[in-house]
């Protein structure tokens, strides 16, 4: 079994930064709701008809509730 060095072990940390800070949405990024245009934020939205949380279908919401 091979152990790292501590070197590596940096230069692996690092590029994980990397990665993961090119992955990361700003907060400049804002949504505009196609039916209100209200401006909103959502890291994990990657589509072409952004609805904010009043105009989206909520259906499990209503259930929880």
């Amino acid at each position: 079994m091979a152990t790292l060095t501590e070197e590596q072990w940096d230069t692996i940390i690092s590029k994980f930064r990397e990665i993961n800070n090119e992955k990361e949405k700003k907060c400049e990024d804002l949504l505009i709701c196609k039916k209100c245009k209200l401006q909103f934020f959502n890291k994990n939205y990657h589509g072409n008809y952004p609805l904010c949380d009043k105009h989206r279908n909520n259906t499990f919401k209503a259930i929880v509730k």
